[in-house]
């Protein structure tokens, strides 16, 4: 069995498609489509956050919350009929199996930070 080299922290790119839907329904400030639209990427800062004792565990992290994020909006923009749907059904889709990849690649898939 081949050793994976795990993921570079910050190397996966967002496509444009998906950032100019992030700038389109992102909520303010405090939400992850706001952080995709404000830089074009998801990026690690200064301060990690509580239960992040490494930059993939912080990478992870941001990734969930996207994906989260992609999926709260999802559902709002289907009880709106709204013609985004698709598209933020597929970026979604699209989030998760990056997670995937991320908790695979960093042996990360069973780890919660509020349990650290």
């Amino acid at each position: 069995m081949a050793i994976m080299t795990p993921i570079p922290v910050g190397s996966i790119v967002i496509p444009d498609r998906f950032v100019t839907l992030c700038t389109h329904w992102h909520g303010g400030q405090g939400s992850m489509f706001y952080a995709v639209s404000s830089t074009g990427n998801l990026t690690i800062g200064t301060h990690p956050p509580r239960g992040c004792d490494t930059n993939e565990k912080w990478y992870l992290t941001l990734w969930r919350d996207l994906a989260c994020d992609a999926s709260y909006t999802a559902i709002a923009a289907s009880n709106e009929d709204h013609d985004d749907y698709s598209v933020l059904q597929e970026f979604e889709d699209w989030c998760d199996v990056r997670v995937t990849r991320l908790e695979e690649s960093y042996g990360l898939a069973d780890w919660d930070p509020c349990d650290d």
